[in-house]
């Protein structure tokens, strides 16, 4: 198993490479009916719902993520939010704002749906891996 840092635990290449045939082996195509596991000898049934974080969490190993879980139906401060996303709260409240990401006023306080968090992340990984593949050809270029 990977090195632990706080609560999240860093992939080693062993990690990924298992990772990696998890997710060959759940691929859409093949996906087998009524998944398990063993566990000391004793097979334990996947549920159905939780394939698709499974499936997730081997993706995100496999590239040498650290993962962590979240309830998609909690919601989180902006702070919290801000920093799931990586950005900075004002423009985290600028994403409110123009109504990008839904929130809920407790008092004074931003809560936002960590699932809707989830979904702007998901949406927005093509266009941040295309910002990074340009940085790297401009890198590459010279400039």
């Amino acid at each position: 198993m990977g090195t632990e840092t706080d609560d999240r635990i860093i992939p080693t290449a062993k990690d990924a490479a298992a990772a990696r045939a998890l997710l060959q082996a759940l691929t859409p195509r093949q996906r087998p009916k009524n998944l398990s596991l063993t566990v000391e000898r004793t097979e334990v049934p996947i549920p159905d719902a939780m394939v698709p974080a499974l499936v997730e969490a081997a993706k995100l190993i496999s590239e040498g993520h650290a993962i962590d879980v979240l309830a998609a139906d909690e919601e989180v401060s902006a702070q919290e939010a801000a920093d799931l996303l990586k950005v900075s709260r004002p423009y985290l409240l600028n994403l409110v704002k123009k109504g990008i990401l839904p929130c809920r006023m407790v008092g004074a306080h931003h809560r936002i749906p960590t699932g809707a968090l989830i979904s702007y992340k998901r949406d927005q990984a093509p266009r941040r891996r295309s910002l990074e593949a340009l940085s790297a050809e401009t890198q590459d270029l010279g400039h």
